[in-house]
């Protein structure tokens, strides 16, 4: 669940830095008036939380144990077909 959290707020960032990018325009800033600086904080904050919780989640599951030993599997299992 925090992993889909994660991934919609890294897509509300990327979104965001589109809108930048191409228009010039800060989503977040205007939903976050200037009197509202702190609102902002939080969500640049959350939003760089979120995208180092990924970045881990993906080294975790493409290093891990069960990917490492499912690829071997797989490969015994279609020189086992092979044979057949």
């Amino acid at each position: 669940m925090i992993t889909i959290i994660a991934l919609i707020l890294v897509t509300i960032g990327a979104l965001n830095w589109l809108s930048v990018g191409i228009f010039n325009f800060n989503v977040v800033n205007w939903i976050f008036t200037p009197n509202a600086y702190v609102g902002a904080r939080v969500m640049y904050a959350l939003v760089g939380i979120a995208g180092v919780w990924l970045i881990g989640y993906l080294i975790y599951n493409r290093f891990s144990p069960k990917r490492i030993h499912a690829v071997e599997e797989m490969s015994s299992h279609r020189h086992e077909t092979d044979e057949v």
